[in-house]
């Protein structure tokens, strides 16, 4: 099984706990320095929590959920989370296989209602596992950003279905369709990250389980994490709570969703989340109830597959810290956990921005106030 896994693996980074911050011979105001990051780069808000084993031991928020109506910002504050939202791609897809209704070596056209090779290599198969592991050959394109509506923004709820925008961007002869999307490898030979191969996986999800993947998340890890005040539909949460995305400085963006919603839509905030957090660090259980069995859990942060192919941050594996980062238009997030220390950490803003990210400045003060609570 531990190679179909390499895609959990991959979502999650690997991160030495150990490479916090180095302490400095004068205790560092954690909460002072993250206020004067924020002004230096304009970012309106910051929430962020650390966890111990099976409850938050730090919580802080800082900024404006919305600096026009002057809402502060706290733990309940909703975020568009962005690419942490794969983590649930990832979990969706691994529950079904515990319950044998997905072959991770069958070709993934058994699932499908449309027919999926790489036109590069049109006689090979693309499995599961390698959507699993990102080896299918349908990779980031270079140029996503100028392909037309790639990252359209939908009002309200009105993202089209995915079964109906994904045939036109993989497929010869689509309305979006760019050779890029298909890499010169063969499916399984080598790793590239992709914001088309994780649709497609949860448009498997959808076809196995019969539900909408929005639906399925709720039915089978949100509600039984007790997140009720994640979603991916706006229509499913209290609006008041969203954080405004901004973008430059202090410049405020409409709520939106993308068209890769199952890759990038997911809404939460600190409190919620946590409970996923939890459950990852409790092996797949949270006060009682369970998304997965703990031996699929720990095959997710087994090492199977290294991401030589991608060449950013998400894949890097440097120790026992499993993390992912995630975003976009108007948010910038980051959730880590530490095995060794039974700890995890959340960090969420309201503008895109690379200070949350390993090595960014507010990233690492909150490892750093992390180390207050090392046994």
């Amino acid at each position: 099984m531990s190679k179909y896994l390499s895609y959990l693996t991959c979502i999650f980074v690997f991160i030495s706990f150990n490479s916090c911050h180095k302490q400095a011979d004068e205790p560092i105001q954690v909460e002072a320095e993250i206020v004067k990051e924020m002004e230096a780069e304009s970012i309106p808000s910051v929430v962020a929590c650390i966890i111990k084993e099976d409850q938050i031991v730090w919580k802080e928020a800082f900024g404006y959920a919305d600096i026009k109506k002057e809402v502060p910002a706290n733990s309940q504050t909703i975020y568009t989370l962005m690419s942490i939202s794969k983590l649930f791609i990832g979990v969706a897809t691994m529950q079904l296989w515990e319950q044998g209704r997905i072959d991770l070596e069958a070709d993934i056209n058994q699932y499908l209602p449309f027919e999926v090779r790489n036109p590069k290599f049109p006689d090979d198969k693309i499995t599961t596992s390698m959507l699993l592991n990102y080896t299918s050959g349908l990779a980031w394109p270079e140029d996503e950003d100028r392909i037309p509506a790639f990252y359209e923004f939908f009002d309200d709820d009105k993202t089209p279905h995915i079964s109906e925008w994904l045939p036109e961007y993989i497929f010869l002869g689509g309305e979006y369709y760019r050779s890029s999307v298909w890499k010169n490898y063969r499916p399984g030979e080598k790793e590239l990250y992709s914001n088309i191969a994780t649709p497609l996986l949860a448009l498997i999800v959808e076809q196995i389980s019969g539900q909408d993947f929005r639906d399925y998340c709720r039915e089978f890890i949100l509600d039984p994490l007790e997140m009720h005040q994640t979603a991916y539909r706006f229509s499913e949460l209290d609006e008041s709570l969203l954080a405004t995305p901004y973008i430059g400085i202090a410049t405020p963006f409409k709520q939106f969703n993308y068209r890769l919603y199952p890759a990038g839509n997911l809404k939460s905030n600190i409190d919620d989340f946590s409970h996923f957090m939890m459950a990852i660090l409790n092996y797949g259980e949270y006060n009682g109830n369970r998304i997965l069995h703990r031996n699929t859990i720990e095959e997710m942060f087994t090492v199977q597959n290294p991401a030589s192919g991608v060449s950013n941050i998400f894949w890097h594996c440097m120790g026992d810290c499993i993390g992912h980062s995630g975003g976009g238009t108007g948010f910038s997030t980051r959730a880590e956990w530490y095995f060794e220390s039974h700890m995890a950490m959340l960090i969420f803003t309201n503008k895109a921005n690379n200070l949350v990210y390993p090595q960014g400045s507010i990233y690492e003060l909150v490892r750093y106030k992390a180390n207050e609570f090392k046994d």
